[in-house]
Parts: structure tokens; sequence; C-alpha cells
């Protein structure tokens, strides 16, 4: 076992790297694109003839895995991804972040607000009169909560 381990060299490690990327075609989500890197790292290095010895290639191989892992984790992460369908069926939801003018005035906190052809029931902290500009910054249900842009 250790003459196989010795007789390492170059094209190993782009096999490897090329197996590697071949799992990550079948699936992997991005996780082996960073592994395989890394077996392409260790043999560019082999190449150049920086490295040699089995242990060093395996170590560096590690180190450098680790050190993808934890990129892919950092800045690829699925659930960075924002998911549009989550608010496919809440309607005020999607209304979250938009700027309008007031058409009516909000008296005691509560009115209400046409947007587009539809008329929602809208919740203020404070009385807003016509044609002030507001933004719509969350939802209770299907109740808009608006306050003033300044």
């Amino acid at each position: 076992m250790l003459e196989l381990l010795q007789s390492l060299n170059f094209w190993h490690w782009i096999i490897l790297a090329l197996v590697l990327l071949g799992g990550e075609a079948l699936g992997a989500a991005g996780f082996m694109i960073g592994i395989s890197m890394s077996a392409l790292g260790v043999a560019l290095l082999m190449a150049t003839g920086l490295i040699n010895d089995w242990q060093t290639q395996f170590l560096l191989f590690a180190l450098l895995s680790v050190v993808a892992s934890i990129l892919f984790w950092k800045f690829f992460r699925p659930d960075k991804c924002i998911d549009d369908a989550e608010m496919i069926n809440n309607r005020a939801a999607q209304l979250v972040g938009r700027k309008l003018i007031l058409q009516q005035t909000i008296e005691n906190g509560s009115g209400r607000l046409q947007i587009g052809d539809t008329f929602w029931r809208v919740s203020a902290e404070e009385d807003l009169t016509e044609g002030t500009r507001i933004e719509v910054y969350d939802c209770e249900g299907m109740t808009l909560l608006i306050r003033k842009i300044t």
C-alpha cells in the first residue's frame, strides 16, 4: 500500500478532480466543485514540482477542501436565495415595500387604500392626509401596515 501512495503523480489528482466534477453533475448542488478544484490545485503543485511526497499531497488536499467547503457554505448557500414561491398566495405580503400616494385620508389609524383594482384595509400609527407619500412596511393578515415616507 505504501508503494501505491508513493507512486501517486499529478494525473491521479486530475482524474480525481474529473470524477468529483462528474459527481457534481449528478446533483451535489455545487459542493463538489470546490473539492475538485482542490484536487486540481494539488495536481498543479505536483506538476510544477513544488510538492512530491504523498503526505503533503493529502494534507494539502484536505486543507484546500476544507477551505473550499467553508467558502461554498459562506457564499453559495441555497438559503441565501429568495424563494418567491413562499408569497405566491399571500397577496398582502407581495405589497410590502411598495411606495404609494394616499388617495383618501386615514383617520384614527385605519382606512382603506386602492392598489390596482383592489381596495385594501390599511392601518397606520398616525393620521395621514390625502396626497401623503406612504410605504407598505408589513401586513397583518389582509391588513396593510403603512407609514409616512419622510
